[in-house]
């Protein structure tokens, strides 16, 4: 659905904003783009939608080259930027109604308005005023507005900073069902690495304009923690240490903040993971040592961002 080839920017002042980023995001998929403050990624993002036209490489979205093309592009994708510009004045249908004539000048769609009203949550709320809108509210409205056009891909920025924790599951929610039940591609850009765990099934990191990673989440915690690790907390750690560190398919026994963490050989299949365990708990009950708490250790997408931020750093 979206693929860049090498696509660059470099502003007036020599500074390189972008160095030649390729990207892959299939039709359907929800794909996270994330990086440090400066990475390149809202420039990317303002070429991909129109914004900004790329200084050398190639962009296509839907098979349509961004820059031969643009009006087509802007057709069929929606944009919901981190900050919006609301006419608070506006009830929450008349602002659609507003958005829907400079797309379809001949129609009306007041159905389809008040589906999109339905569909994010404001259906009781179509003829309050904007500016009497929440955050979250705004945020809802803004996302049905990414609609209006019937998009084949929408592109958001930070969709949830700010919101409550409430908000923020509501909206995670909203957009998955969108993508779900409609089949949209979603491209999202966030520092709110929860969201990327929640919604994302690929995702691609930055740094200093360049791509240092992509692929999907499962495949980077393989990747930046090949072997299988668990915690293990018992009434005697040290005797249990002791004990497991002897067994051939645990390669390293750590003493961790009042537990134990074990890190399997590499390459052991899910069975022979499973054997290990039931390996582990048959020693200990037989030194007659008591499992308080046994834990499987994955990595979060946060620890993933740092290693391959700070590998690319070194």
């Amino acid at each position: 659905m979206i693929e860049t080839q090498s696509i660059t920017k470099t502003y007036r002042n020599g500074f390189e904003a972008v160095k030649g980023i390729d990207l892959q995001v299939g039709t359907g998929d929800i794909f996270g783009f994330l990086g440090p403050n400066g990475a390149g990624k809202t420039t990317t993002i303002r070429m991909l939608d129109g914004l900004l036209a790329p200084s050398s490489g190639k962009a296509l979205i839907d098979g349509i080259d961004i820059q031969k093309d643009p009006l087509k592009v802007k057709s069929i994708i929606g944009v919901v930027p981190e900050s919006h510009g609301y006419y608070y004045w506006m009830t929450a249908k008349e602002y659609l109604q507003y958005f829907n004539s400079l797309f379809n000048k001949r129609e009306k769609n007041d159905v389809y308005i008040d589906e999109l009203l339905k569909k994010v949550g404001l259906a009781d709320k179509k003829d309050v005023p904007v500016g009497q809108f929440s955050r979250g509210m705004k945020q809802r409205l803004g996302i049905a507005k990414s609609l209006i056009n019937r998009p084949k891909v929408i592109f958001l920025d930070e969709p949830t900073l700010g919101l409550d924790p409430r908000g923020q599951r509501e909206i995670q929610q909203l957009l998955l069902d969108i993508n779900q039940n409609d089949g949209i591609t979603i491209f999202i850009t966030s520092h709110m690495l929860k969201d990327i765990e929640v919604l994302c099934n690929t995702v691609s990191i930055v740094k200093d304009g360049q791509m240092v990673e992509q692929g999907s989440i499962k495949e980077l915690q393989r990747k930046y923690m090949p072997s299988y690790v668990m915690q293990l907390h018992t009434g005697d750690d040290a005797a249990a240490k002791a004990l497991l560190s002897k067994l051939q398919p645990i390669q390293s026994v750590t003493e961790i903040e009042n537990s134990l963490e074990l890190k399997f050989a590499e390459g052991l299949t899910g069975a022979e993971i499973n054997e290990v365990k039931h390996q582990i708990l048959r020693e200990v009950f037989t030194a007659d040592i008591d499992v308080k708490e046994m834990t499987s250790k994955t990595l979060s997408m946060e620890d993933i961002f740092f290693k391959v931020t700070e590998a690319k750093q070194q």
